[in-house]
């Protein structure tokens, strides 16, 4: 199994795997909301979902994931990012 998880500073990037009879948003809506009103994030309104299909697109989602503080600039390598834990 893979998982991802990688915390930026107004949104989050998951890979994760839902039951088919689980509602992602509801989920992933509550977990904004539980940490919003924790540590007063001020998450981003937009939410985007995609299905990954193949170990291609796994791979591929993984990277672009990890490379997202480093090209928000937040750091010089992306290994160097704290707020992220996976399985890839």
């Amino acid at each position: 199994h893979h998982y991802l998880f990688l915390v930026m500073p107004d949104h989050i990037h998951a890979l994760l795997s839902f039951p088919r009879d689980a509602s992602m948003s509801k989920t992933v809506g509550a977990w904004k909301q539980f940490h919003a009103r924790q540590s007063g994030i001020s998450w981003q309104r937009n939410y985007f979902d995609h299905r990954i299909r193949d170990d291609v697109e796994l791979f591929d989602k993984s990277q672009y994931i990890r490379r997202n503080p480093l090209v928000a600039g937040l750091c010089e390598d992306s290994d160097e990012w704290p707020w992220v834990i996976g399985v890839e």
